[in-house]
Order: C-alpha cells, then structure tokens, then sequence
C-alpha cells in the first residue's frame, strides 16, 4: 500500500536538515534520539505547528499547500503534544468539553450539534481508553496525569484522524497508565490508523514499533526495521550520530 503520510526534505534553519520519512496505515513508525535531536519539531512541522523553510508534507497522494494546524486537521493529521497543560488539555473545563471541542465542527451540521450526540462520542472515548473521571462533567486539573493524557488522546480520536503524531505519549504517567496507552496504541494500528510515536524511553519504542527512524542534530542518521527493532541497536544508531567524547573526558 503506497504511504498515507509523506514528509520530503523537512528543513528549518538550525533546527531540522532535510527530513524525509513516510508512513503507511496501520503503521507505528519510532523516532528515536537524544534530547534536541529534532523529534518533537519533526512531529511539529508534519502537524503544520512549525513553519519550515523547505520541504513537502503529502497526505494520501495529495500534496499539501498553505500548511497549517487547520490545513492538517483538515486533512486528518493529529498532533498530541508532549506539554499536555500548556498546549494540550483546558485543565478547568470539564472531561466532557476538552474531548468535545475539537470534533464539534466534525459533528455540527448546519452549526447545531446536539448535547446528546456530544455525550454519546465522550461516553466511548471515556470508556474506550479507559478515563478514570466521577462523571463527564469533573474538571480535566483534578485528573491524575495519565487520564489527562487519555483526555487528550481522546480529543483528537474524536476527530477521527488518518495519521496520528504522538509526542512522549507516557511520560509523567504511573506504570498502569502507560500498559494501557501501549494497547490502545496497538489497536489503533490494528485499526488502520498511522501513528507517528516519539519517545525517550527505548522500551517503549521496541514495544509499540514496527520501524525507528533515528534523528540527530535535526537529520536523520539511522533506520531500524523489525527485529532490528532492538534497544541496543536503538542506542547504537543513537551513538554513531553523536560526536565521540573528548579523549581524556
């Protein structure tokens, strides 16, 4: 199957230098590497979040124009960031309103949208991933970490994207929380859906992923396929990218 998601020759001054990968539908690609590598604004320039200087994102064969947060939306791209308070959740309004505010143009037609219809989608999401919340209607900031990054999540399965980004979907979360991001990651593969993971902890990446791409300094240095889907095989690619140490350091 040819790719859902194309990324060519992602270029920004000083941040990235030519990125390129692709991605298929039912596909969990890794990115892999060291703080500052250029994972998380590789995720951001595919989402239309970060303007590059260079470079083309194609989205099911049809290249994209005037790329921005909308244009992407639009075209069925999901981007769950890694700083889930201060771009992700609205941690004072409810469960109920942070998953519904992004489908609401999906779901209105002609501009109304019933309440009951809102409350049937956020009852999936809450059962689907599994929310630990006293109703629909409990604030997001009282949430444990975890289930703020399920709200999240859910958000953007909402919308019912093609292609799904996520940005260091379990950190900050408890040991349960993260076994069960790991299977819903699965089964949205299993689904059809095409999921970008960007991860610091190499366990996650060998569990959740067919492929690894690894970046270093903003390029891509490396790529793992399958059973080369190894922690150390991770941390070797991770390894020749970097500079040697100073001798004597």
């Amino acid at each position: 199957a040819p790719p859902i998601l194309e990324a060519k020759g992602l270029t920004r001054k000083h941040v990235l230098s030519g990125v390129s990968l692709a991605l298929r539908g039912g596909e969990v690609l890794g990115l892999g590497g060291l703080i500052g590598a250029g994972r998380s604004e590789t995720a951001r320039a595919i989402a239309g979040a970060m303007r590059v200087d260079a470079g083309q994102v194609t989205v099911a064969g049809t290249p994209v124009r005037r790329w921005s947060i909308k244009g992407a939306i639009r075209a069925g791209v999901g981007l769950v960031p890694e700083n889930r308070v201060t771009e992700g959740v609205v941690p004072t309004l409810s469960v109920r309103d942070n998953i519904a505010l992004a489908a609401l143009p999906r779901l209105s037609r002609a501009g109304i949208v019933s309440d009951e219809r809102v409350d049937r989608i956020v009852a999936t999401f809450m059962r689907r991933l599994g929310i630990k919340a006293t109703s629909p209607r409990q604030r997001v900031g009282e949430l444990s970490g975890g289930n703020q990054q399920k709200v999240l999540l859910a958000r953007w399965l909402a919308m019912n994207p093609r292609i799904l980004l996520l940005d260091e979907p379990t950190r900050g979360v408890d040991v349960a929380a993260r076994a069960q991001m790991r299977e819903l990651i699965d089964e949205l593969a299993v689904d059809g859906l095409a999921v970008l993971l960007i991860s610091s902890d190499l366990g996650e990446l060998v569990e959740n992923c067919d492929r690894v791409v690894v970046l270093h300094d903003g390029a891509i240095t490396g790529e793992l396929i399958g059973p080369e889907v190894t922690e150390e095989r991770i941390m070797a690619a991770m390894a020749a990218a970097a500079p040697p140490d100073p001798v004597g350091a």
